[in-house]
């Protein structure tokens, strides 16, 4: 037998905490296999907000002793890489696994603001989106778009109150115009949210939409912990962070303070970055767009992956920047920081809808993907062009086998 790959470690490692988790319907067990008691939410951080990697009955030491005494590993030898990659994918795997139960994850979700860690929200955000907006048709791809590209403010507004008929009938938001144009459907979305704001703030949403958002704040706050769905147990969550926050200053937070103190918002960190000794060439962005030119999405094949690859990354510098990039006119060697003037939220928005572009998770700094740079900042048009050579070469590829797919129809 072949030496295990990390992936193939990870999903015997997280089906046995899954397992055990279920089993103790909690975080908290005893290891009949180590004959321990662990508690996997507990110290994830040490003092200085770093992972812990220290203590008894950690999900620290849960891993070093599965490696230590799990025979099919007896030959494998690990590096400080990989055990800290896996410690990290078994903290956000357990986290969103029990909040799928309906645990309660508070402790998973403090790790993943102190660590900068977005998958876990992320993936609650995308979990809560799907099931309450399900008239609109949204599934796993549509959810998991939105999140990596709507402010923090959107989102938070999203997730507190079920705009469901307010983006269908106000709005006509459905799933037909994501499957003819997702970046038209989703700037109706930001439209719609843009006037929801508006109205908001001038006071004027309860007499247009006769909203009953108290009541049903409050219906859910009466239910018994034992009967909150997974999703529930989410907006409780959210609502608990922002009174957590206003009662840390006495004074009531705007949502878009809200969204960045509970996940990091991405309108907060546009704000936060620091551009010391980050400077975009003289004239770049203005030698590499054309006003007016019309671009459209090609579907990618092992003959015109460049040519596909530059115009994906136009289509979302675009949509990202509002200038007008022209595919002819980028270089290799150009950063994408460089493109969106080290706006750091927008790097990970762009990475991350490429992926999605290729029927891939994830995002192109992951430390997997090993053609790419793992610093998003020294992301390239060359890494991004090399990512769709590799994606259109790979008959397993998702992106492949959708490809064939649409031939066949």
């Amino acid at each position: 037998m072949g030496k295990l790959s990390l992936s193939e470690i990870f999903s015997a490692m997280f089906g046995e905490l899954k397992e055990e988790i279920k089993a103790a319907n909690g975080f908290e067990f005893i290891s009949k296999k180590f004959n321990q008691t662990f508690n996997l939410e507990k110290d994830l951080l040490d003092d200085d907000g770093k992972l812990n990697v220290h203590g008894e009955g950690t999900l620290y030491a849960w891993v070093i002793q599965y490696i230590t005494e799990d025979k099919s590993l007896a030959d494998r030898d690990f590096d400080a890489n990989e055990l800290h990659a896996l410690f990290r994918q078994l903290i956000n795997g357990c986290g969103i696994y029990g909040h799928q139960i309906g645990l309660r994850i508070s402790n998973f979700i403090e790790y993943a603001t102190q660590i900068d860690d977005p998958l876990i929200l992320d993936r609650i955000m995308a979990l809560t989106l799907q099931e309450d907006y399900a008239a609109l048709g949204i599934d796993n791809d549509m959810a998991e778009f939105l999140v990596s590209t709507l402010s923090g403010e959107m989102l938070s507004m999203l997730m507190k109150d079920n705009l469901e008929s307010y983006l269908l009938d106000w709005h006509g938001v459905t799933k037909h115009d994501y499957e003819v144009d997702k970046y038209a459907w989703l700037q109706r979305i930001k439209e719609a949210m843009g006037h929801r704001i508006s109205e908001e703030a001038s006071g004027k949403l309860e007499a247009v939409l006769g909203s009953t958002g108290g009541n049903k704040k409050n219906k859910v706050g009466a239910q018994s912990s034992e009967k909150l769905s997974a999703n529930d147990m989410a907006k409780i969550l959210f609502q608990e962070g922002n009174s957590n926050s206003n009662k840390a200053d006495g004074s009531p937070k705007s949502a878009n303070e809200l969204a960045s103190s509970l996940f990091k918002s991405q309108v907060t960190k546009k704000k936060e970055d620091k551009r010391t000794n980050k400077e975009v060439p003289k004239n770049l962005i203005a030698e590499r767009t054309t006003p007016g030119k019309k671009l459209e999405i090609i579907d990618m094949n092992v003959d015109n992956f460049e040519e596909g690859a530059k115009i994906l990354l136009c289509i979302l510098l675009n949509h990202f920047t509002n200038e007008e990039f022209d595919p002819d006119l980028l270089q290799p060697d150009d950063l994408l920081g460089q493109l969106v003037n080290f706006d750091s939220q927008n790097i990970i928005n762009i990475s991350t809808n490429i992926c999605h572009h290729f029927q891939e998770l994830g995002n192109l700094h992951n430390p997997e993907i090993q053609y790419t740079a793992n610093d998003p900042e020294k992301l390239s048009v060359g890494d991004i062009i090399a990512y769709a050579e590799d994606m259109v070469n790979d008959s397993e590829s998702a992106y492949v086998r959708m490809m064939q797919d649409k031939k066949s129809e």
